[in-house]
C-alpha cells in the first residue's frame, strides 16, 4: 500500500515525484474521488471516497461497478450534473455526487471520474434552522394575534368609546404591531421558498384587473406623499399564469417601494404589456436612483442600499428577495433598470396562461347569512376569545375546545354549522384532528377553517380544510370565509358564467343581496371547474366567451348523467348560431341582453320556486 493512502490500480513509478504529490493531495482531500475506466473498472479510489460510502478500499479497486448501483441512485446520471444522495448505511450522510466523463486524445470515452462531497452537515444546519424560525414565528405570533386584534377592537370602539389622545397612542401600537407582523411574514416566506414549502395556486390572472387593485390600494398613500400614481396597460392584454395571491404581493413591494424612495413631487407609473410570449409589468418612479454596484446586489436577502437618503426608510432588505424567488418559481423573471438620481423600474414577467391552466371560482355566501354554532378550536384561550368576538360580532354563538380529543367529542355532539383549527394544540397534532373529523361520517360535512401560524396551506387543503388564514388573524376575511361556508351550505346556489364582469358582478351581489349563493365565472373552462367543485341549483349562461362558449358549456353539462337536471338560463346579446339552435333547446329559459338584474333576480326567484 503506498504511504500516502491512495489506492489505484495503475502504476506511477515513471511519474517520479510529481506523481507522487498529485497522489498526497487526492489523499488528503475530504471530498471522494472514484476513477473508472472505459471497461467500468474502478481505477483509482481514494480514502474519503471509500469512507463515505462505506466500503472497503480493496473491495473497489479493480472491480466492475455499476455507478448508478454503487451510490444508490433512483435515476441514471447526468454528464456533469450534481445530484443529491442520502444513505443510511454504514451512517446517515447527505451527499452531492457529480460524474463526468474522460475522453481520450482520440475522442473516444475512456472512463468516467466520480466526485463525492459530504454535505450532511449543511443539510442538518438548514433543517435546524427552519425548526428554528417556525419555532420562533409561532411563540412570536401568537401573542401578536392577541395584541394586534384587540387593539384592533378598541380602535374600532367595541369595548367602548375612546378620546382622542388614546385613539393616538392606540395607532401607534397598531402601526408597530403591523410591522412586527410584516417582517414575521418575511422571515417565513424566505424560510418557506428555501426549504421548498411554498404553496401556489397557479391560475389565468387578469392583470389588469391587479394593477388596478394595488394603484386603488396605494392611492391616498400616493397622494400624502404628493407622488402623482398612474397605470398604462395594453388592451387586450393576454392572461399571465401566477398565483393571484402572491403577485399581488410581489406588485404591491415594487409600488411601496416606488413611492417610499421617490420625492414629493414625482411620479410612479405602472405598465402591463405583452411581449412575445410573456406578460410583462414595470413599475417605473422618477425618485433616487440606484448605482450600477447596487443593482448587482438589489434581489440578495437583507440587501438594502445605504446612503443618507435610504437611511431613515425602514424594512428588512427581504423584499425584493421575496419578489425574485416568487417569480422565478412561477416560470418568470425579474429585473431592474436605473440610473443614480434618475430614476428607476422594477419589472417582472409571468408566462402567458395556457387553455390548460383554469381558475377555480370560490362559492360566496348570501350577504345576510350569519347565525348558528361555530366551534373554535385553539389551545389559547385569549385568541380563543378574541375569535368568538370577531364571530358574535357577526352574529354567530361560540364553542371552544383546547384539545384535539375535546374538538372531536364536540364536533360529534354539537354539530357546529362550522370549525376553526390551530393545528398546533397542546399535545396534540391539529392535522390528524382534521384527518379524524373528514374521515367520520358524522363530521365529515363540517366545514373547517384551519387558522394556524404553521403556514402549511398545501397540506391543510389536502386533508379536507374548507380554507386556510394565517395568524394574526385579518378580521374582515375571517368573517366574510364562515359567512361563505355557513351561508353558502344552504342557501339556494347560482352559477353565473359571462366574460363581462360587471356584469357578473352586479347579478351576483344582487343574488346574495336576495339570498342566493353564487359562484361567479368569466368563461366556460371556468363554469365547468366550478360545477365540479359545487353542483349549483341554476346556471346563469352567457354564450359568447372566450376559451370555451356558452354553446359548449350547454353540451357538456346536459351530456352528463350527474349534471343533466341542472337549469340553465341563457343570457345574450348576439344573434344565435342557427346552426347549434338544438343545443339552446336545452336551455331552460333564454334572456335577451340589456335586462333589469332587478328583474333577472326575481325570475329566478319563481324559477327556482316552480322547480322546487
Amino acid at each position: 500500500m503506498p504511504e500516502n493512502g491512495l489506492h489505484s490500480s495503475m502504476s506511477f513509478e515513471s511519474h517520479g515525484d510529481q506523481c507522487e504529490r498529485i497522489q498526497a493531495i487526492l489523499a488528503a482531500t475530504a471530498d471522494g474521488l472514484i476513477v473508472i475506466d472505459a471497461l467500468g473498472c474502478v481505477e483509482l479510489v481514494n480514502p474519503a471516497a471509500a469512507e463515505l460510502l462505506g466500503h472497503a478500499v480493496d473491495d473497489l479497486l479493480g472491480r466492475e461497478v455499476d455507478p448508478q448501483a454503487l451510490l444508490g441512485l433512483d435515476e441514471p446520471f447526468e454528464n456533469g450534473v450534481a445530484v443529491e444522495v442520502a444513505r443510511s448505511e454504514p451512517e446517515h450522510r447527505v451527499l452531492m455526487v457529480r460524474m463526468n466523463r474522460i475522453t481520450g486524445h482520440d475522442g473516444e470515452p475512456a472512463g468516467q471520474v466520480i466526485s463525492i462531497h459530504d454535505i450532511t452537515a449543511e443539510r442538518e444546519a438548514a433543517v435546524m434552522k427552519n425548526e428554528f424560525v417556525s419555532m420562533v414565528s409561532h411563540e412570536l405570533r401568537t401573542p401578536l394575534t392577541s395584541i394586534k386584534g384587540y387593539v384592533d377592537l378598541i380602535l374600532d370602539e367595541d369595548a367602548g368609546e375612546i378620546n382622542e389622545m388614546q385613539r393616538e397612542f392606540l395607532g401607534i401600537v397598531q402601526e408597530n404591531s403591523n410591522r412586527l407582523v410584516s417582517l414575521i411574514n418575511d422571515i417565513l416566506d424566505i424560510s418557506r421558498i428555501e426549504s421548498g414549502r411554498v404553496h401556489l395556486r397557479v391560475e389565468p390572472l387578469e392583470m389588469n384587473e391587479i394593477i388596478q387593485g394595488v394603484v386603488d390600494t396605494f392611492r391616498a398613500v400616493a397622494k400624502n406623499s404628493e407622488i402623482e400614481l398612474t397605470w398604462v396597460a395594453e388592451d387586450p392584454l393576454p392572461r399571465a399564469a401566477g398565483d393571484r395571491d402572491r403577485i399581488g404581493q410581489v406588485l404591491m413591494n415594487l409600488v411601496s417601494n416606488a413611492i417610499k424612495y421617490s420625492p414629493g413631487g414625482g411620479s410612479v407609473t405602472i405598465r402591463a404589456r405583452q411581449d412575445d410570449e410573456d406578460v410583462v409589468v414595470s413599475v417605473h418612479d422618477t425618485g433616487i436612483g440606484i448605482s450600477a454596484e447596487d443593482q448587482e446586489k438589489l434581489f440578495t436577502k437583507f440587501y438594502r442600499v445605504d446612503s443618507s437618503l435610504t437611511r431613515d426608510i425602514g424594512g428588512t432588505g427581504l423584499g425584493l428577495s421575496i419578489c425574485k424567488s416568487v417569480v422565478e418559481l412561477l416560470g418568470g423573471d425579474v429585473g431592474c433598470e436605473s440610473v443614480a438620481g434618475e430614476g428607476s423600474t422594477f419589472w417582472f414577467s409571468l408566462p402567458m396562461a395556457s387553455c390548460e391552466i383554469v381558475r377555480k371560482p370560490e362559492l360566496e355566501g348570501p350577504l345576510e347569512s350569519a347565525g348558528g354554532l361555530v366551534l373554535v378550536v385553539d389551545r389559547d384561550p385569549s385568541t380563543c376569545e378574541l375569535i368568538s368576538t370577531y364571530l358574535c360580532k357577526r352574529g354567530y354563538e361560540v364553542e371552544y375546545a383546547h384539545s384535539a380529543t375535546e374538538a372531536h367529542e364536540k364536533a360529534m355532539r354539537l354539530q357546529p354549522r362550522a370549525i376553526t383549527l390551530d393545528v398546533m394544540l397542546e399535545e396534540d397534532d391539529g392535522f390528524e384532528l382534521l384527518h379524524r373529523l373528514k374521515d367520520d361520517s358524522r363530521t365529515r360535512d363540517i366545514p373547517v377553517v384551519v387558522l394556524s401560524v404553521v403556514c402549511d396551506e398545501g397540506r391543510s387543503l389536502r386533508l379536507g380544510a374548507a380554507n386556510y388564514l394565517e395568524k394574526p388573524i385579518d378580521q374582515a376575511r375571517l368573517t366574510r370565509i364562515v359567512d361563505d361556508l355557513v351561508g353558502g351550505q344552504e342557501a339556494p346556489l347560482v352559477l353565473v358564467v359571462d366574460d363581462d364582469r360587471s356584469i357578473v358582478g352586479a347579478m351576483s351581489n344582487m343574488l346574495r343581496a336576495k339570498g342566493f349563493s353564487t359562484i361567479a365565472a368569466y368563461d366556460g373552462r371556468e363554469a365547468m371547474a366550478a360545477i365540479e367543485e359545487h353542483k349549483p341549483d341554476l346556471i346563469l349562461l352567457d354564450l359568447m366567451m372566450p376559451v370555451m362558449d356558452g354553446y359548449q358549456v350547454i353540451q357538456e353539462v346536459k351530456s352528463s348523467e350527474e349534471t343533466k337536471d341542472i337549469p340553465i338560463v341563457v343570457m345574450t346579446a348576439h344573434r344565435i348560431d342557427r346552426e347549434r339552435t338544438d343545443l339552446l333547446e336545452l336551455a331552460a329559459e333564454q334572456l335577451r341582453k340589456p335586462f333589469a338584474v332587478e328583474d333577472l333576480v326575481e325570475r329566478i326567484e319563481q324559477f327556482l320556486t316552480e322547480e322546487a
